[in-house]
């Protein structure tokens, strides 16, 4: 009888897979130093079995990973009922040193309040659980923090509409702006704002990530996920798109004075 596949463990399973394949080592060779059958490795590789934290500690020191397997471990544990295209990006944060983000619709999932996340996943996921939206609300809001300890640079380009559109309420969206507002003051992030008159090329939400000097992927969204793009092609492409956006968008000053209209009482 076929062994449940445990999805959300099935990116974890190849990231073991990937770094046993490196090293050149067995099932059993791996087995033996976790203390369990080769076989039981290869259940966690294919995510039929979750593995224990005493044999990712073990891993760890095998892998020599310095604590990112435990971390990919943790994150995995954390993120519930999350889409698997949504797992893929996680999986890109924790190696990227540099974000670029532009968002046309909604405030970035990274700076989301609670509030304003909740409001956005409940509205998506109707049948979900009180427990199951506020495991996709921590999910969502917690991966800044460590991005933020990294020095990792968040530079974000929005729409001027995202500032402006209510979720949920007024309140919510007041607490949002505030958040921001926040985020900016601290150095944490750089934000700019597209005005309404001025665009140059409407296009849907995307993301470029740094992975280092040489290398930048692109994370397109869309309806029901995104993808990974690696072609050199599209990058550069979509960088220079970035560009001309952050050449059209407000300074940050002039963002922060519009953050701070919109706040105001009507």
């Amino acid at each position: 009888m076929p062994q449940e596949v445990h999805r959300k463990w099935v990116p974890f399973g190849k990231e073991v897979r990937r770094r046993r394949d490196e090293l050149g080592l067995s099932l059993p060779d791996v087995g033996l130093r976790l203390g369990v059958t080769g076989s039981m490795v290869g259940a966690i590789e294919r995510a039929t079995r979750i593995a224990k934290r005493q044999h990712v500690d073990k891993l760890e020191v095998l892998f020599a990973t310095n604590g990112e397997l435990l971390q990919f471990w943790k994150d995995t544990r954390q993120e519930g009922r999350v889409h698997e295209d949504f797992r893929s990006a996680l999986a890109l944060e924790r190696k990227t040193v540099h974000i670029r983000e532009y968002q046309s619709i909604l405030f970035p999932g990274l700076i989301q309040t609670p509030n304003y996340a909740r409001v956005l996943i409940e509205a998506r996921n109707p049948q979900a659980s009180d427990d199951e939206v506020e495991e996709l609300v921590i999910a969502r809001t917690a991966r800044l923090h460590e991005l933020i300890e990294r020095r990792v640079t968040l530079w974000f380009v929005l729409d001027e509409a995202v500032l402006r559109r209510p979720i949920g309420s007024r309140d919510v969206l007041v607490e949002q702006l505030e958040w921001v507002e926040e985020l900016v003051g601290r150095g944490s992030i750089r934000l700019q704002a597209l005005p309404l008159e001025s665009h140059p090329g409407l296009c849907a939400p995307f993301r470029l990530a740094s992975l280092d000097k040489r290398r930048m992927v692109l994370y397109a969204e869309h309806a029901v996920g995104g993808e990974i793009l690696e072609s050199a092609e599209l990058v550069t492409e979509t960088l220079t798109l970035f560009s001309a956006m952050q050449a059209e968008a407000l300074s940050s000053q002039a963002t922060l004075e519009l953050v701070q209209h919109v706040k105001e009482p009507r």
